[in-house]
């Protein structure tokens, strides 16, 4: 099977999540007020629930940092029940870090980023990809830095059902950078925008961020129908392969740092790809390491 293939029915589905959106001017964390929302009840853990804003003051990104960004950019976190309790029959089969990859690989596909793509290839600018575990961005070979185009963050979500706290389903995070790029203090990556990306390749109009809410959604369905196929381990290899081919840090020599320091190295090599438990795999002296967290940066 061609994991780019596997296509599913959306429009069902986005009926539903449709139905249960809510915006806000301004929040504090579209994760967090979702998170909770559901946890406690007020929303049916049964259902899908997208959550957007038009700007966050406390954004949360990976291994616990905030996720800067600005007006005119995508905040939107939409909620997917486990299979078993989707009223709808839609929903998570089961929650590991495939999820993560899947989500990534299926946001690096959105229509707008493969139209600036197309553009991007006939100048011989490298392509907008994924970024290990999840980032969506390229690598500018000038400044040998990634540039981030978008943050995800995937979390489970606990409820009482029946008198007992279980696992009923996650919230998937996502942070677009339509028209702002914001500057990022630590200097591991820098941010790009939709904007930026669009005017170097002199593309033409771009849809506004409220627009993108529906294809955004989409790849997030997207992600979670083919993560419910990796059972079968045809389905797996297809999608290591497939994500590997979007990986931008495919045959290029990485540093490691660790989540809680990012100024030390520790760990560095050339990077050939992820494994079947979907870890990061580096090439070091002629042998294979596999590293399982960090924040990766080309060397």
């Amino acid at each position: 099977m061609d994991y780019s293939h596997a296509k599913m029915d959306f429009a069902l589905i986005w009926a539903s999540i449709h139905r249960h959106h809510r915006h806000d001017a301004v929040t504090d964390s579209t994760n967090t007020q979702l998170i909770q929302a559901v946890s406690i009840g007020k929303l049916s853990h049964r259902q899908h629930h997208l959550y957007t804003a038009d700007a966050q003051s406390a954004g949360r990104g990976q291994h616990g940092r905030s996720w800067v960004s600005g007006q005119g950019n995508v905040f939107l976190s939409l909620y997917t029940p486990m299979q078993t309790d989707s009223d709808d029959g839609f929903g998570l089969v089961r929650l590991d870090g495939f999820l993560s990859l899947a989500v990534g690989y299926e946001l690096a596909r959105l229509d707008t980023i493969q139209a600036i793509n197309a553009e991007r290839a006939k100048q011989g600018l490298s392509a907008i990809g994924v970024k290990w575990a999840n980032d969506v961005g390229y690598y500018d070979d000038t400044e040998h830095l990634f540039q981030k185009l978008c943050g995800i963050l995937i979390e489970p979500v606990y409820a009482k059902v029946n008198d007992k706290t279980r696992l009923v389903g996650v919230v998937t995070g996502v942070g677009l950078n339509v028209e702002i790029g914001p500057i990022i203090k630590d200097g591991l990556y820098q941010a790009t925008c939709l904007r930026q990306l669009a005017d170097m390749v002199n593309l033409g109009e771009l849809p506004t961020y409220q627009a993108l809410y529906q294809p955004i959604c989409q790849a997030i369905c997207q992600a979670v129908h083919q993560h419910n196929q990796l059972s079968d381990a045809t389905a797996k290899l297809d999608f290591i392969d497939a994500f590997n081919r979007a990986h931008v840090l495919m045959g290029r020599s990485v540093n490691v740092f660790a989540r809680d320091d990012m100024q030390s190295v520790s760990q560095s090599g050339r990077c050939i790809g992820i494994d079947h438990d979907g870890a990061l795999l580096l090439e070091q002296a002629g042998s294979t390491v596999r590293v399982l967290a960090g924040m990766i940066q080309s060397a």
